[in-house]
């Protein structure tokens, strides 16, 4: 989850999500409002799961499903809706450092009112690369590259015009994002530490002829979080499996409600699920991400 001062906060979070996506898949934690004076963290009787050794060639498969919306005067105008088998796999393992790449086909479109349908097709790619440090799987840096040829149609006319379109997105953390509140164990509550987010985004259509967006920006902040963390047992694609669900919920007051569940295995090495949603102050989702694993070729 993304904090951005400023103006009109929730949309500048909706934006953000297919960054989130990506950092999810390395296991996230949402923010809170809250002190790190204010919560303690408990110390184990016995501890549970600790950090994961990965190795090059360890991968993990989500099948994915994403949705946002963005509301005008409490009426929703616009929907992206869609789905994604992403692949992440560990590409390098030099010195302190894990490099991770992923690789997936969106599925799915957006609608505007109507007014415009732009959907994927078979020739749409999202590429990614992320760093984190081998101690604690904490996020240094995430980069993905979006290509596609997507089908747009406006309006009435029913004769879709196809468009080309690349986004760049690079996320660097400052300091490094802790993802995972290890050594994990029944009943561990805690706090997050806040890090602040530095993007720089372009977009443009048609072989970059026609610019769409191009900017840079350190308004963000990840963190500043309280957790609890509890054992589960639940049943995904791969299998079934006994988990820590690391739980989180961020009250906006009126910008409204942020919850967030990650479930992480230590016979995967990785998370199996986790499903994070944005409510507004009415209870309207407007965003929703959700994953679950399909394989993986990790052994501990």
């Amino acid at each position: 989850m993304f904090k951005n001062s400023g103006g009109n906060k929730l949309k500048k979070k909706t934006i953000c999500i297919f960054v989130c996506m990506l950092m999810i898949a390395t296991l996230a934690i949402p923010i809170s409002a809250m002190n790190k004076d204010d919560v303690l963290e408990n110390k184990p009787i016995s501890i549970g799961a600790d950090v994961p050794t990965w190795e090059v060639g360890d991968s993990w498969t989500y099948d994915t499903h994403y949705y946002q919306a963005i509301r005008e005067n409490n009426t929703i105008v616009s929907v992206w809706d869609g789905s994604l088998e992403l692949t992440l796999e560990v590409i390098d393992d030099t010195g302190d450092v894990y490099t991770l790449q992923g690789n997936g086909k969106p599925k799915g479109g957006f609608d505007l009112s109507g007014i415009i349908d732009m959907k994927t097709t078979r020739f749409s790619n999202l590429d990614t690369t992320v760093k984190l440090y081998k101690s604690n799987l904490a996020i240094i840096e995430n980069e993905y590259v979006f290509k596609a040829i997507l089908l747009l149609t406006l309006g009435p006319i029913p004769l879709p015009i196809p468009i080309q379109m690349k986004a760049y997105m690079l996320s660097k953390f400052e300091p490094v994002w802790e993802l995972l509140p290890f050594p994990l164990y029944d009943g561990k509550t805690g706090y997050t530490p806040q890090s602040t987010l530095n993007q720089t985004s372009d977009m443009s259509i048609f072989w970059g002829i026609i610019p769409i967006q191009s900017e840079t920006s350190d308004e963000g902040w990840v963190g500043n979080a309280t957790y609890e963390c509890v054992n589960e047992s639940i049943t995904v694609p791969a299998g079934n499996y006994d988990v820590y669900n690391i739980t989180s919920s961020v009250n906006w007051s009126e910008y409204g409600e942020d919850w967030y569940h990650s479930y992480y295995c230590e016979e995967v090495g990785n998370i199996v699920k986790c499903a994070y949603n944005i409510d507004q102050d009415d209870g309207e989702t407007v965003v929703l991400w959700e994953m679950e694993l399909l394989s993986t070729t990790y052994t501990p």
